[in-house]
């Protein structure tokens, strides 16, 4: 009997003992069939894993040759287990002795045993698929093709098994037993949210109910500092259960509460896990429950009154009702994602511009008298005047709720601690500091992977650098030379995204750079672009360019390849911002806003909003409102 294995290190085994295997080439042919056992792999296909887009004009010739070999290594009692079909071969082989398929099996039989909640039995059936995987799926083999998006999503099944028994265990009140294998599953995988959310049921279980709210925190910090976005809603919904002691987290059911994963409703028997059996907690603890649902209650309050504070405006409501609206300058409206109808706008500063949006502060940078403005909740604080007064041009905020503003000039300011006093509309205290970057000016800013990447985007510089300051210590750790004219930055996925520009040549670039690598990979994005990239954004999986062309630019992250182009040059879009499922951008045509359908990668409406006098010059965009400043007549 003949065993292949390929979780792991390439294995052919013949009654257990190990199979002498040929050349790598030999074992990479081999590695394909088998992810493909019993289908048809074309000859072309394996040409593409093998050499990838440059194969040498002897490919086919040499491949014929690798099959050969192949039979003669696994032929047995005159059968050749290798069929030729029309351009291609098929490894006939009983899936019962290839370890993916017998896994493939167990998990789909483990998955039918958790739909009934017979948890005990699904959890024996992954852990014995989990024992198949030896390492990583085809260990040492380098596909050169498609077959690597299909060992990754071998791999991602045993991760996906993996949190499944995980699960079950949960079911089982097994809850201390996984938090040390939790705990280095989420420093493997940090961005996982289903496995932070079984880690703060975990310790919520363990009677840790202050680890839990910290995993939370955590696992907040990294999605912010990584992708730019908040945590899901089931993992936030989660959160807010442990806050209030739900008693549905001590059941089976509430895995599904941490994760998505419904347990089938269980005979009253089972209803009661083992982990309610053996501990109850004090009857002290239901009094609490009814305090914390109060306190939940006053928050939910507070952020409604957040809403009703960006509704009002000299003691009026405006009606939501029609989306083509007019606002004045100098004002911030607030539209509503789902109808786009705008909901209020108010009075803001004097030429208010770029902002961040973090949780429920907004801050906002107001060029024309050198301030910036932080609301939170009713309550609208102005930042005292920096000293000395900067050129404010770009704002950002980090997850410890630090503000960093760009001041036009070769310095960046560090606003650190806000005190807001005891009401609501005292001043707040600030410390900051001022930084200095080597670059002609600090113009667009943002903020992942520890750092603040610092670009300038004053016109008419070539040759221009990117400069890094460590957030935690705010110090200067790098500049990295570019090369090129930058317009615009973002930081999600891992990495900063740059606009930049090639004057010589008119073109327009995107420039990706990771954090602690001095390496920069570019994309071309189109040529006759008059003035480089004018915003980037991340979301929704993509990173978002605009054009000077009006082009709406759809970007693959992980291949760096332009997927969508959308056209917008009506529109003229200048800025962007992703958010509430859609894609943002304030135009220059008609000074309005464009809300973009990332799933059908089309426009779904434009809202005409400002006027000649009420020029669009900032928009944030967040899971229930989109904001957009409006300056008067520029933005400058």
């Amino acid at each position: 009997m003949v065993e292949f294995r390929i979780l792991g290190p390439l294995e052919v085994l013949e009654d257990g003992n190990p199979v002498a295997l040929g050349t790598l080439k030999e074992r990479l042919v081999l590695g394909v069939l088998l992810l493909h056992a019993n289908e048809f792999v074309s000859r072309e296909r394996l040409i593409d894993e093998l050499w990838g887009v440059a194969p040498p004009a002897t490919a086919r010739k040499a491949v014929n040759v690798y099959i050969s070999k192949l039979r003669q290594t696994l032929a047995r009692n005159g059968q050749d287990p290798i069929a030729t079909a029309d351009g291609g071969y098929r490894l006939l082989v009983d899936p019962d002795l290839v370890d993916a398929d017998r896994v493939r099996n167990l998990v789909t039989g483990a998955r039918e045993r958790m739909a009934e909640g017979e948890s005990d039995g699904a959890s024996r059936l992954l852990q014995e698929a989990l024992a198949f995987w030896r390492g990583p799926t085809l260990a040492g083999l380098s596909l050169e093709s498609f077959g690597r998006d299909e060992v990754a999503q071998l791999d991602e099944l045993r991760l996906t098994a993996l949190m499944d028994r995980i699960d079950c265990d949960l079911a089982q009140g097994l809850h201390e037993q996984v938090l040390g294998e939790l705990q280095v599953l989420v420093r493997e995988h940090p961005l996982r949210e289903r496995l932070r959310a079984q880690q703060m049921l975990a310790l919520y279980r363990a009677d840790r109910q202050a680890d839990a709210l910290d995993a939370y925190k955590q696992a907040r910090h990294d999605l912010i500092d990584e992708l730019g976005i908040e945590p899901s809603e089931s993992v936030q919904r989660l959160q807010q259960g442990i806050l209030r002691h739900d008693p549905a987290l001590e059941l089976p059911a509430g895995t599904a509460a941490a994760d998505g994963v419904t347990l089938a409703p269980t005979s009253a028997r089972k209803a009661a896990p083992a982990a309610l059996r053996r501990r109850s907690r004090p009857r002290r603890l239901a009094l609490r429950r009814r305090y914390l649902i109060a306190a939940g209650l006053v928050v939910v309050a507070a952020i409604a009154a957040f809403a009703a504070f960006f509704s009002t405006r000299s003691g009026g409501v405006r009606p939501p009702s029609s989306p083509v609206c007019s606002v004045l300058p100098n004002s911030v409206a607030l539209l509503d994602p789902a109808t786009g109808a705008q909901v209020s706008d108010y009075v803001g500063g004097l030429k208010p511009g770029p902002m961040a949006l973090v949780g429920e502060t907004l801050w906002i940078v107001e060029r024309g008298n050198a301030t910036i403005e932080r609301y939170v909740f009713r309550a609208r604080h102005g930042i005292p005047p920096l000293q000395p007064a900067p050129a404010l041009d770009d704002i950002a905020v980090d997850t410890e709720g630090h503000a960093w503003v760009s001041d036009r000039k070769p310095v960046v300011t560090w606003i650190g601690h806000v005190a807001d006093g005891t009401g609501p509309y005292e001043r707040p205290v600030v410390s900051s500091q001022r930084i200095g970057v080597p670059l002609p000016g600090a113009g667009a800013e943002a903020v992942g992977g520890g750092y603040l990447w610092v670009i300038s985007d004053l016109p008419g510089r070539t040759g221009e650098s990117v400069s890094l300051i460590d957030v935690r210590n705010r110090h200067l750790a790098s500049t990295i030379p570019l090369d090129r004219q930058t317009t615009a930055i973002a930081y999600g996925y891992r990495a900063a995204w740059i606009g930049a520009y090639d004057p010589a040549h008119s073109t327009a670039w995107l420039l990706k750079l990771r954090p602690r690598s001095n390496s920069v990979e570019s994309l071309k994005l189109e040529t006759g672009d008059g003035a480089g990239p004018l915003a980037v954004a991340v979301g929704d999986g993509s990173v978002w360019v605009v054009t000077s062309r009006g082009n709406l630019m759809r970007i693959d992250p992980k291949e760096l390849q332009i997927s969508q182009r959308i056209p917008m040059s009506n529109e003229q879009p200048t800025l962007l911002a992703v958010g509430a499922g859609s894609v943002w951008t304030a135009n220059h045509t008609g000074y309005s806003v464009s809300q973009v359908d990332p799933d059908r990668n089309e426009i779904v409406r434009t809202i005409p909003l400002g006027s000649y006098s009420a020029v669009p010059c900032g928009i944030a965009a967040t899971h229930r409102a989109v904001f957009v400043a409006f300056g008067e007549t520029t933005c400058g």
